[in-house]
């Protein structure tokens, strides 16, 4: 598959950022913001003032955990007996981090959530691209943060939480072909999204590999 990408943005969990964007938040909005979802918002908003549409592009997040962190908590309040806050319950869901987006953007474009476990970052980047028939441009995101006890031993990535979001073109901007080969050793993941970050915001050439379980995917840029 081949398509062009315009921009890239990306957040960790422990930036300091100056001029933070959600600072212009109102305040009881950016209590119900979990951190999750501030990474999410955050790395959003870096790519806002430069490409305004996409307050009107469909909207791809990629994730394989979601706000599990938010979720179990709810765990732990069912486990003792408490009762749960509906707000906290409402949120927890895989695409409510996305919803809280739509609304701040006022964007009434197609929202689509992506869980595939190790696979996640790339599928999610297969549906955006495959969005892209129907649409000029579709902001691409991927927000994963590491996942809490008890699940640490099932799932060891990503190995720090990471935002990324990209805004895909079908016809113009800087090259990348994406593919799947059958089988590679471990690669990780939060090296590959920082590599694959830095070569589209800085317009270079190079190649990115993430292994999944279906397989290895590659990222060509340029």
């Amino acid at each position: 598959m081949q398509l062009f990408t315009k921009a890239s943005a990306l957040a960790l969990q422990d930036d300091v950022v100056e001029n933070d964007p959600l600072r212009a938040l109102p305040a009881g909005t950016r209590r119900r913001l979990s951190p999750y979802a501030k990474l999410l918002v955050r790395v959003v908003y870096q790519l806002l003032d430069a490409h305004p549409q996409i307050q009107t592009a469909p909207i791809v997040l990629a994730t394989q955990h979601g706000d599990l962190h938010r979720t179990i908590r709810l765990l732990h309040d069912l486990a003792a007996e408490q009762p749960l806050s509906p707000t906290q319950f409402s949120l927890s869901v895989n695409n409510a981090a996305l919803g809280q987006l739509s609304i701040l953007l006022e964007n009434t474009a197609a929202m689509t959530t992506v869980a595939a476990g190790a696979d996640s970052f790339a599928m999610g980047w297969l549906e955006a691209g495959l969005q892209l028939q129907q649409a000029p441009d579709v902001l691409f995101i991927y927000v994963d943060e590491p996942p809490p006890e008890p699940y640490t031993e099932h799932a060891d990535l990503p190995e720090q939480a990471v935002a990324m979001a990209v805004l895909l073109s079908a016809n113009k901007g800087h090259t990348v072909t994406f593919e799947r080969a059958p089988t590679s050793s471990q690669t990780g993941l939060l090296k590959p999204i920082l590599q694959l970050h830095k070569l589209i915001s800085e317009h270079r050439n190079g190649k990115v590999q993430i292994q999944g379980e279906q397989g290895l995917w590659s990222w060509h840029v340029g």
